[in-house]
């Protein structure tokens, strides 16, 4: 480190720093006196003063500007206008609180994530654009359809029964939801704050991690008045990857059966054979029994996502306006699946007295949904269905889904009616169906008021309400559900209302020492309402209405939680390399008993610029180490601390299966983070790396108990879930010239989930069981682990089977065989431009983890994928030529010699009722090329020619294809549900992972996109 000696003062210089773009005044510009360590800041209104020598030389820095150098002459005025700097703009971070801070200050890892592709390369849910960019961050789709929701987790699961999803924060504004249904037109900036240490001061919510969205205000546009155009279309297509034998038919043994729901049938030789159909009109009696290879592909459509934006900004020396509308509509892959939505922003900065500036933002969003699908092995599942077709059903005849008979009424056209678990497909699509209506709306008003050019008071409240109104139709004769008709209807309405007031106080103690000091109240309130009937038997065939039904259930939800906060965090920086943060929060929770609902969290954080305090190679830019340590508490939801009761249709009263818990304790998560940011080569080469650990103990959950004691769980305090990895993210400047640039960048995450603890009475804890699997979490094995029916084992491991060569299985759900959380996460993206060309790709990497693909299972047992082709005839001996990585014995021990048929075996493994899960999983490793984006920006001698000012057309494409897929049939990605369910004990949000159940295919997308400004 070196120490220069003091230059001789002997004027004092003063002046203006503004913004070369706008003339707007710029505070907290750093004016340095070069080779010492006098310097000062620019205050509210940009001005400065410092004492120099004439000949010295002031150097002016600002995050996001080109530093600039001024020697000081004659005179004493130097006013500077500074540029915009595009290369040193990711030197600002929005971090807790929506507070902007110098990267080099932060104390934890954060990574932003750019807004261009979320707009051109889009998704219908802005979540799913963060997938492969985010190191420690991995997103999974829903499968409901077109908009479907998606699960993101950061840094692995940590919660037993509560959401291991992040926070979402909009503008300061904590959202009651995420940003699925935002349109990315708006957005400006997304950063990505991972664990505790990062989000510590959003209080309960904060241990996930948390997704910081800024949206734009019109502060960047030019001055005057902007507008901008963007449209993007594109269409989808079913990457459908499941393989199915095409060789036999309907039919059992070898012998066609025309009601057959199984394809072990005979060869389809093109011999005649009788139609199946139940409609007595019907114009065919007797058709060709052929394979019909595409009859599960031709169910899926082309999709059509078509998207509008228009923007307008308003800029002026006292105020910026942005005005935006969004519309979409989108078709599905899957019929009658459409979405509309209308997405409607107006957000104002004013400048009302040179000290007092207000912002005020509305945000209106509406989505209208045709049909939002039911999801997994339900039978309200149309691809339950599709997937199921036997393989000589004709895609003509099974489209004549619905027919009237007779005696006038409507009717189902299917092979064999009244089927328990059968049904048409498109039945399921157009007579099966659930319209919803979603309306959003978030608000904001902040005031902010600088007291002195150190000191200011901010002001803020906001709220995210959501309003939902949605209908279930079961038209008469829909096998099982609703064989007379059933109509559902319901309406809810949530919000979340925070309110909080943060005094700063920001001040250059010394020139050497600064102090950035906070303190913050917060009040939030969530309340969540809903009303829904439902009724069945229609007494007039397929009127939907509940005056219609004789059989009649009505419901009112209600919850309502309180948290009131206050919070305190402080910064001093040393040299302005050496960055110390210490913050401190307490909430006081309603859901919480009285004696425990005070919970106090701090966080501390330490972070060193070693290149500004010491001389390093040339070719070492920047370096940076950094560490933090933070404790989170959390509460629970409502009404966990008495017995709640329902009651029914205004007669019978129930009381919960849950005994409360008077003595709860809040959730408490402790995290330690330690990374370093190295930039070689004038910042051509950059890394980042960083370590965490995270414990979250004390954690709310249900577990079972004994019926004898009048309810059949217990809400308790107990569980620790660990959770350490690390996480890399490297860049280089691999070529740049004049014309010619490559950017590439790459991030990879590790992590390692383990359960120390579950409580004091036992080591394991069961959180979603269903025919074919359950979720266990269990002391000593990693977070989620699934269990299933295994093959019954020897001592030596060996495959028991009976005296008809089958495998046995075990009684109960006791072998552990999947566990979907990955080895490592990674994403490849690579950034090219040649003059006004651009061409960028995002590769994602999953590798590791493993996956129950139920569907598989019962595919198997109808014999209906082109595994199931060997041994027609006889001849498969398990543990030889069929499972031959198994060794199999007799109950004797003997080596198994007997053969079976196919349709034995798989009738036996298989199935949906008691499937031996062991045989069915898959490993989940997949790379797949995620994103492409090849655009080209027209050159400004040719738009300057015409009232743009500028304009950009992109070929953009999403999902184009897997580079391996390691499950082979279907995408790992889509789970079931990404539901998060803490009124129950089945989360539903973490035990849908490492189980597929009729999952909609991965939807191959290509478009383009064009942006016109004017």
């Amino acid at each position: 480190m070196g120490i220069h000696p003091m230059m001789a003062q002997d004027k004092t210089v003063t002046g203006t720093v503004t913004d070369a773009n706008d003339g707007m005044p710029l505070p907290g510009v750093n004016v340095l006196v070069q080779g010492s360590t006098t310097g000062t800041q620019s205050d509210f209104d940009g001005n400065y003063t410092i004492e120099a020598s004439t000949g010295d030389v002031l150097i002016f820095s600002f995050i996001g500007m080109k530093s600039q150098n001024v020697t000081v002459g004659a005179n004493n005025t130097i006013d500077l206008a500074m540029q915009e700097d595009a290369s040193q703009l990711d030197e600002v971070v929005v971090t807790a609180l929506g507070i902007k801070k110098s990267k080099k200050a932060v104390t934890y890892s954060t990574q932003d994530v750019s807004t261009d592709e979320l707009t051109q390369a889009r998704s219908i849910n802005v979540v799913n654009g963060l997938s492969g960019k985010v190191a420690g961050l991995s997103v999974t789709t829903g499968s409901s359809g077109v908009g479907s929701s998606s699960k993101v987790l950061l840094r692995g699961n940590r919660s037993i029964s509560g959401s291991s999803q992040p926070l979402y924060v909009v503008d300061g504004i904590i959202l009651n939801g995420d940003i699925s249904n935002m349109s990315p037109d708006d957005i400006e900036d997304i950063s990505v704050l991972k664990g505790a240490n990062a989000a510590a001061l959003y209080g309960s919510r904060a241990a996930n991690g948390a997704i910081i969205v800024t949206t734009k205000s019109g502060s960047n546009a030019e001055e005057g008045v902007t507008t901008s155009l963007n449209f993007t279309a594109t269409s989808e297509t079913a990457n459908f990857l499941a393989e199915y034998q095409n060789v036999y038919g309907q039919g059992s043994g070898g012998v066609y059966t025309p009601s057959a729901t199984s394809s072990w049938g005979p060869e389809m030789n093109g011999q005649n054979v009788a139609h199946w159909s139940n409609d007595p009109n019907y114009p065919v009696s007797e058709y060709a029994f052929t394979a019909q290879p595409n009859n599960v592909k031709d169910f899926f459509r082309t999709g059509v996502n078509l998207t509008s934006n228009i923007s307008v900004n308003i800029n002026n020396e006292k105020s910026n306006t942005f005005l935006s509308y969004t519309n979409t509509d989108a078709e599905g892959i899957m019929p009658n699946n459409d979405l509309t939505s209308h997405n409607l922003s107006a957000r104002s900065n004013v400048k009302i007295t040179d000290r007092l500036s207000l912002d005020t933002k509305l945000n209106y969003i509406k989505q209208e949904f045709s049909n939002v699908l039911t999801t997994g092995e339900d039978f309200e599942n149309p691809l339950r269905y599709a997937y199921i077709l036997p393989r000589n059903i004709r895609s003509s005849d099974i489209q004549h889904y619905e027919f009237t008979d007779n005696a006038g009424l409507l009717k189902q056209h299917y092979y064999l009616p009244d089927f328990n678990g059968g049904g048409n497909p498109y039945w399921q699509s157009y007579n099966v169906t659930k319209p919803r209506t979603v309306e959003r709306v978030i608000g904001l008003l902040s005031l902010k008021y600088q007291i002195t050019d150190n000191l200011s008071l901010m002001g803020r409240s906001a709220l995210d309400r959501s309003n939902i109104d949605e209908e279930q139709k079961w038209y008469i004769d829909t096998y099982t559900q609703a064989p007379n008709g059933k109509y559902v209807r319901r309406s809810d309405t949530s919000y979340e209302w925070n309110t909080d007031a943060l005094l700063n106080y920001n001040k250059d103690i010394t020139d050497w020492l600064g102090l950035d000091f906070n303190l913050g109240a917060n009040a939030r309130k969530f309340k969540s309402t809903g009303v829904r009937g439902e009724g069945s038997n229609f007494q007039v065939p397929n009127l939907f209405a509940l005056e219609n039904t004789s059989i009649q259930k009505l419901e009112d939800f209600y919850s309502e939680k309180s948290v009131h906060s206050i919070y305190s965090f402080a910064e001093l920086s040393f040299l302005g390399a050496i960055y110390l943060s210490a913050s401190a929060r307490n909430d006081w929770s309603s859901t919480l008993p009285e004696e425990n609902n005070s919970y106090f969290y701090p966080a501390f954080g330490l972070t060193t610029v070693l290149t500004d305090l010491i001389e390093f190679p040339e070719a070492i830019t920047y370096l940076k180490l950094r560490g933090s340590w933070a404790e989170v508490g959390n509460d629970t939801s409502p009404y966990q601390l008495s017995r709640s009761t329902s009651i029914e249709n205004s007669s019978a009263i129930n009381f919960s299966n849950t005994e409360p818990n008077a003595s709860l304790k809040p959730e408490t998560t402790r995290s330690l983070e330690v990374g370093a940011d190295l930039r070689l080569f004038n910042n051509r080469l950059r890394l980042d790396a960083t370590y965490y650990r995270s414990n979250t103990y004390d954690q709310l959950f249900q577990s079972p108990v004994s019926s004898g004691y009048g309810y059949t769980s217990v809400f308790e305090n107990g569980g620790d879930i660990q959770n350490d990895g690390v996480e890399i993210v490297f860049g280089a400047t691999v070529v740049e010239t004049e014309n010619f640039s490559w950017d590439l960048n790459l991030n990879f995450a590790k992590n390692n989930s383990l359960v120390t603890r579950i409580s004091e009475d036992r080591d394991q804890l069961d959180q979603g069981t269903d025919f074919v699997r359950t979720y266990r979490l269990k002391v000593g094995e990693p977070f989620g682990e699934v269990y299933s029916r295994g093959f019954l084992r020897d001592d030596n491991g060996n495959v028991i089977v009976d005296e008809t060569g089958i495998p046995q299985s075990t009684t109960g759900l006791d072998v552990r065989v999947a566990n979907y959380n990955p080895d490592w996460l990674g994403g490849i993206s690579n950034t090219f431009k040649y003059k006004n060309f651009s061409l960028s790709t995002l590769i994602d990497i999953r590798q590791g983890g493993t996956i129950l693909a139920f569907t598989d299972a019962i595919l198997a047992a109808d014999g209906l994928p082109d595994f199931t082709l060997q041994g027609r005839d006889g001849g498969l001996v398990f543990g030889e030529n069929i499972f031959a990585n198994e060794t199999a014995v007799t109950t004797t021990g003997q080596t198994n010699t007997t053969s079976v048929d196919a349709e034995t075996l798989w009738r036996r493994i298989g199935g949906r009722s008691a499937p031996i899960g062991e045989a069915f999983v898959r490993d989940a490793s997949n790379i797949r090329l995620r994103e492409v984006v090849l655009g080209y920006t027209f050159p400004k001698e040719l738009i300057d020619r015409t009232f743009l000012s500028s304009a950009r057309l992109s070929l953009v494409g999403r999902n184009l294809f897997f580079l391996s897929n390691k499950a082979e049939t279907f995408d790992p990605e889509a789970i079931t549900s990404v539901e998060n369910n803490t009124a129950s004990s089945n989360n539903e949000e973490f035990n849908s992972e490492g189980r597929e159940a009729f999952a909609p295919p991965t939807t191959r997308s290509f478009g383009f996109s064009l942006n016109l400004s004017f």
